[in-house]
């Protein structure tokens, strides 16, 4: 996300935030799913992060499923 001041035709300044969990599963380096430690074994821990999908949305907000995150299959998984 940014946030964009100008002032007459200048840029007088620019603020950029962005998510890096999310620009890294966009770019196929994080897994949906890591191993997480728990004391009967290993359970799956999903990540709360958006994919390619978080992108194609804003295209257009038709083409998904928002608030998916929220879901029964995030956090840890057997």
């Amino acid at each position: 996300m940014a946030v964009v001041n100008i002032r007459g035709d200048r840029l007088y300044h620019e603020h950029i935030w962005w998510d890096q969990a999310t620009a890294l599963r966009q770019a196929g380096i994080l897994p949906t799913h890591l191993p997480y430690p728990v004391p009967d074994g290993i359970k799956r821990l999903r990540l709360p992060v958006a994919g390619i999908e978080s992108a194609t949305m804003l295209a257009a907000e038709a083409n998904g499923e928002s608030n998916i995150m929220f879901g029964n299959d995030w956090g840890l998984q057997d």
